[in-house]
């Protein structure tokens, strides 16, 4: 299946009847592999012009610029004022999808080394002054998926041994210290 066909890609911005003060602003290189470093508070009045794509649970981000970087990752449960650059391209799950693609399975098969390096040699062959892919680029990408019970049990060992990972760094960084 087409991600083009399951997902939709940058589905909401923000705009001017939203009611929003005050917002945390994600940018593509404060995420990397799934691992948010740091986000930034702003005044909406003050927020960086790029600061512009809302996003949901289980929302997918995916950078725009340089894949082989591999600023992309998964928000769970994200803060209501959460805003994102467009830098991403966001992927949410259609929800005429949702009982059929686990989302966390499509992360997963997006983020595979070998999708990685395909979007990285178009990039590099994009005419823009840097490495980039568009939206388009993502959305023809053919993923095959199994049952959704399968796709759930994938995900679910893959995001134990994210867990595992994110522990053992914590204590690393504890014992260093």
């Amino acid at each position: 299946m087409k991600i083009g066909d399951i997902c939709d890609i940058n589905a909401a911005s923000i705009s001017k009847k939203d009611r929003i003060e005050k917002i945390k602003y994600l940018d593509t290189s404060n995420i990397t592999e799934n691992r948010i470093e740091s986000l930034r508070s702003y005044n909406i009045l003050d927020a960086p012009s790029r600061a512009q794509r809302k996003v949901k649970n289980n929302t997918i981000l995916y950078s725009l610029v340089r894949p082989n970087l591999r600023h992309f990752g998964k928000l769970t449960n994200p803060e209501s004022n959460l805003i994102v650059s467009t830098g991403f391209a966001t992927l949410d799950v259609k929800e005429e999808f949702s009982r059929e693609i686990d989302a966390d399975y499509l992360y997963y098969s997006l983020t595979q080394q070998y999708i990685t390096n395909h979007l990285q040699t178009i990039a590099e062959n994009s005419v823009s002054s840097y490495p980039s892919i568009s939206t388009n680029d993502l959305a023809s990408i053919d993923i095959s998926f199994p049952s959704y019970d399968v796709q759930k049990r994938i995900s679910q060992v893959l995001l134990n041994i994210d867990k595992k990972i994110s522990i053992n760094k914590q204590i690393n960084r504890n014992l260093a210290a």
